[in-house]
């Protein structure tokens, strides 16, 4: 039974990621912060913290494999890609 006790620790109330989740992004954190522009604010987050975010879910088996559920994540990519 020990094998179903979670070892990992709940997330905050109200956050949007887990505490894995959050390590993940945090890597990127101090070169995010040090760019002075929104362009390359994107940059980052598109090309180093998406990817990694995605990587992670794929690794865990977290995403989403219905129809509805990834027209929706297209059109959050579309409206980032709109935004900046």
């Amino acid at each position: 039974m020990a094998h179903l006790i979670s070892t990992t620790k709940p997330a905050r109330r109200g956050a949007r990621y887990s505490r894995e989740e959050i390590e993940v992004i945090s890597k990127h954190k101090s070169e995010y912060k040090d760019q002075t522009t929104r362009p390359l604010r994107a940059d980052v987050l598109r090309n180093k913290i998406l990817v990694d975010m995605f990587n992670y879910w794929d690794d865990k088996g977290t995403l989403p494999s219905d129809e509805v559920c990834c027209m929706e994540l297209v059109k959050v990519s579309y409206w980032l890609d709109s935004e900046f």
